[in-house]
Parts: C-alpha cells; structure tokens; sequence
C-alpha cells in the first residue's frame, strides 16, 4: 500500500514529499550500475511529489528520452524520469522512513555484475524485454 513519505538528499539541500510504492525496482543496466558505483540503481515509483531546494538539482540527460538527477551540493542520487516528465521514481535511501519496503523486481538483470545476486521472490527482465517495454511506451507519446 502507498503512503505518503518524507526524504531529503545527504545534505538536506533538497527535500521532498510524495506518495511512494513499497515496491522498489532494481536496475542492473550499464549507466545505473556506473552511476552507482557499481549499481543497481534502486527506485521506488511516487506520484504527487512535492520538491523543495530544487535550484540544487543537476539534472544530467543520459539519452535520448531519460534523464537521471543528482545534488549539485553532496552529489546524492536523486531520480531518474523521463525526458519533459516529472519524476514518478526516487532513490529509497533517501526516506527518512524506509520501513516496509521491499525489491520487487529488477531489470536489465542481463546486464547486471557478475557479484551482483538476485533477489528472491522479485520479477526478473532482461534488456531486450525492458527495451521492447519502452518502445511500445514511446509509441503512444506520438
């Protein structure tokens, strides 16, 4: 069930509050795992997320439709959306309350480390799934 969070960034320059998924994703595609360190990107889906600091947000467009952002000031791993989209996912390690939430599914797990060990009971998809995922999603934005 969603329930509305607080979170903020390590610095605190940027807060925010939304509604947020228990359902977190993990994301083993190659610009995840770089931006990470070593990855996987992992997320969980708000909606009606409220902002605050966000003249702090370096936002960095990473392909043709994302665009991953982070904290100018302490470098946190903010969200990742789609381009001219607001963001529907943010990064769970910065709510201040993470109880209750657990991987549900990861993605890209083709591309993930060798080290990397999948989560049990979570829905798996590889590249060429989440790809054909988002081309049928950009076929409806025309």
């Amino acid at each position: 069930m969603s329930e509305t969070r607080t979170g903020q960034c390590l610095c605190g320059a940027i807060r925010f509050k939304a509604v947020v998924s228990p359902d977190i994703q993990a994301c083993h595609c190659q610009q995840c795992r770089r931006w990470t360190g070593g990855g996987p990107l992992y997320s969980v889906r708000v909606s009606d997320l409220q902002l605050t600091g966000e003249e702090h947000i370096n936002a960095y467009r990473a392909s043709e439709w994302g665009e991953r952002a982070n904290c100018k000031q302490c470098g946190s791993v903010l969200y990742w959306k789609m381009q001219g989209k607001p963001p529907s996912y943010v990064a769970p390690g910065l709510l201040d309350d993470q109880t209750g939430l657990s991987v549900t599914e990861e993605i890209f797990t083709d591309c993930g480390s060798p080290w990397s060990v999948p989560f049990d009971g979570a829905s798996q998809s590889t590249e060429a799934e989440e790809q054909a995922k988002l081309d049928a999603y950009l076929a409806t934005q025309k």
